[in-house]
């Protein structure tokens, strides 16, 4: 009985202790964490500024001018001045500062946008960009007039495609041209890409084709910045055309992309292995490319000038070097065009560079913050470009990683030449792994699908690129100027032609992509903050973030495709069927519309490039002259194209989707959820999802967006 009754009192004992135990455990990993991370909150300043551009670029109204501003000084004067908590008044200065510095941008680009489409017309302006692929011609220009549209209404700049033959014009020529022009395509489905809003921070009011070729009205320049623009764009198109024109192959075309940054003549096959096995990467000018660059140029240098005895020992060759490849990098950024990932790519560099002519660390997380404060300050709509996103992410989760590898590292390791490869092999998967892993959920939310051999992949290609490719690559430019650079060209395209080989037989593999439906915003922004909070911590208690992981697993299981589509010019729809037990889109005219079919399917997480699973209604359901009548899920959806059915189609069907603008009396009386032509003339491309209890969900672009500067 007396053993009976201590029982409790033993568990109870044990539980208090078990209780004690893990809050002092917790009390020692807060303590600690404060104690290492506190200093380290400095990396966390692009994320506070770019949590207010991301604010901004949110809402559904432009917001007055004047108040985020005001809050943000006023928050800077408290954190200066406040005992208590000052870094969150420091913090929301921060975020202020990034509203601000993306409202401020706004501004600073601000130009008409074409407001509806006009028939081919005499435009005239200044040639600003050429790029030159299998289709044709891509023309950008600033433009002067546009023949019976208003100077008030007239964009900024056009561009527009030209598939005929070879013109004189060149980049800076004032020149004149007929064009059919059209506004900026938006999104072609809420949530997705907003084409608009990327053309609209690039000055670009309106997009089109040319019906005749560009005929020169004036050579020349105006002033010194207008001929440097001038003679880098022609240098930059000149050299892509050379290198094209040498090679006579798609390797020669890919080391044009990532020479020059003018990616048009890559043909779609070469461009859809590459994605498809995870090495589209290559494409964009990033760190990879420039620190190729910038390092051969630095130990290529500081090599030369160790070889004479006087220099090497009486002078700092070592700073030299690095001045020597920051000025390479600063020209390969203009010769590549300046993208997102080259900036920071460059900035990168330029830090690493600096530190060392001011002879302090090179590599670490603060340069990665720098160069990320810097691009959100001056070009903050980076923020939402999937080359910043994935760009910053690889980079971070590397230094992180190295920065926590770097400290465990074995000071007796050996320096044999065996030693070494099985390091340098260990570290390239482990790179390759770190990074993909990295930039693994900006590609499932951008383009919804990620390759899964990667890892193999880059495995391979990364050798070539670093010892054969960019060497050679580099060697062509410095020959360029003598006339003597074709054999260098082609034997960094015969590299990537090998990469290409790697590309097309993993992405041949089965199951080498995996799709997934369009992700909510809130899930990519769970797996960033779980991303960044590993990365930028360095306590116990970074472990943490890896919580993001199952929390977001969870989120994207309860994902679904929409179950319909309406295209925002209303004379197409789109409806999710299962084709012998695979989901497959089933449109309605087959013929129209087919890049908003492409993306609807890469929305819903289908195989775009498959075109075999491209169906018409007809193959699915049940259709005569009037229209079309689906069933998803038990739920009537009628397709009307012919008015004198719609109130029938109303009568029977749960929901109708009219393909013209209804009468407004049929659509009062119709006794079913209707959107007819009309709506998506008045709120742009329409989804729909079938709800609990057989309500629906509908949503639409201008919804979901509401009325930016960007859209017209």
């Amino acid at each position: 009985m007396r053993n009976f009754l201590r029982q409790p009192l033993i568990e109870n004992y044990r539980l208090s202790a078990y209780l004690s135990a893990s809050f002092s455990s917790l009390e020692s990993i807060l303590s600690d964490g404060l104690r290492i991370d506190v200093p380290r909150i400095v990396l966390w300043t692009p994320v506070a500024i770019g949590l207010g551009a991301g604010i901004y670029f949110s809402l559904k109204s432009e917001p007055l001018f004047w108040i985020v501003p005001v809050l943000a000084v006023l928050s800077l004067l408290l954190g200066i001045k406040a005992q208590v908590g000052p870094r969150i008044f420091k913090a929301l200065f921060l975020i202020g500062l990034g509203f601000t510095a993306a409202d401020f941008r706004n501004h600073q680009v601000e130009a008409p946008m074409l407001g509806n489409e006009l028939t081919p017309r005499l435009v005239i302006g200044k040639l600003v960009s050429i790029g030159e692929g299998e289709q044709g011609r891509r023309l950008t220009l600033e433009v002067e007039t546009i023949d019976r549209l208003p100077a008030d209404k007239t964009p900024a700049r056009i561009r527009v495609n030209w598939r005929g033959s070879e013109f004189q014009a060149k980049p800076g020529d004032l020149i004149s041209i007929r064009a059919g022009l059209s506004p900026p395509p938006p999104a072609v489905a809420p949530g997705a890409f907003d084409f608009a809003r990327h053309l609209y921070f690039q000055r670009i009011g309106a997009v089109g084709y040319a019906v005749t070729p560009p005929t020169v009205l004036e050579t020349g320049y105006r002033g010194f910045a207008e001929w440097v623009d001038r003679t880098i764009e022609a240098m930059r198109v000149n050299l892509a055309r050379r290198i094209v024109e040498t090679t006579q192959n798609e390797g020669g075309a890919i080391v044009a992309a990532f020479v020059t940054g003018k990616r048009d003549a890559i043909s779609p096959r070469a461009d859809q292995a590459l994605r498809d096995s995870g090495l589209a990467h290559l494409l964009a000018i990033s760190g990879l490319h420039m620190g190729l660059a910038t390092g051969l140029i630095f130990f290529a240098v500081r090599f030369g000038l160790a070889c004479s005895q006087t220099l090497a020992l009486k002078y700092p060759i070592k700073k030299w070097s690095a001045a020597c490849a920051l000025g390479a990098g600063y020209f390969y950024l203009l010769l590549s065009g300046g993208g997102w990932s080259a900036r920071r790519a460059f900035i990168m560099a330029a830090v690493i560079f600096v530190a060392i002519l001011v002879d302090r660390r090179a590599l670490s997380l603060r340069n990665v913050a720098v160069a990320a404060c810097i691009i959100l300050l001056t070009t903050p709509e980076a923020l939402l470009h999937p080359g910043f996103q994935m760009s910053f992410a690889a980079v971070t989760a590397l230094i992180a990683a190295y920065e926590w590898a770097s400290g465990r590292a074995d000071p007796y390791r050996s320096f044999s030449p065996i030693a070494k490869f099985k390091r340098y092999a260990i570290g390239v998967g482990v790179t390759d792994t770190i990074a993909a892993v990295a930039t693994a959920p900006f590609a499932l939310y951008h383009f919804n699908r990620v390759a899964i051999y990667s890892l193999p992949a880059n495995l391979a290609a990364m050798p070539l690129m670093a010892f054969w490719i960019m060497p050679c690559a580099v060697i062509a430019l410095l020959l360029t100027p003598f006339g003597v650079d074709a054999w260098a060209w082609q034997l960094s395209a015969h590299g990537v032609e090998a990469i290409l080989a790697v590309a097309s037989y993993v992405s041949s593999k089965p199951g080498a992509i995996s799709f997934t439906p369009q992700w909510s915003v809130s899930i990519l922004l769970i797996l960033t903050f779980g991303g960044l909070w590993l990365c930028l911590q360095k306590a116990r208690w970074r472990f943490g973030g890896l919580i993001a992981i199952p929390i977001a697993a969870l989120m994207v299981s309860q994902l679904s495709p929409p179950a319909i589509f309406v295209a925002r010019s209303g004379e197409n729809a789109a409806v999710i069927v299962d084709d012998d037990n695979v989901p497959t889109l089933a449109l309605f005219n087959k013929r129209k519309n087919r890049f908003d079919a492409r993306a609807w399917r890469e929305y819903a997480g289908l195989d775009a490039d498959n075109s075999a699973r491209l169906i018409t209604m007809k193959e699915a359901g049940a259709c005569d002259p009037s229209g079309c009548v689906m069933e998803i899920e038990g739920r009537a959806v009628a397709f009307s194209s012919d008015p004198v059915g719609l109130a029938h189609d109303c009568d029977k069907a749960d929901m109708v989707i009219a393909l013209y603008p209804a009468p407004k009396n049929a659509a009062m009386n119709c006794t079913a959820t209707l959107i007819d032509r009309r709506a998506t003339w008045e709120n742009g491309a329409y989804t729909v999802w079938l709800g609990p209890n057989g309500t629906w969900r509908i949503k639409s672009v201008d919804g979901e967006r509401g009325n930016r500067a960007w859209h017209g």
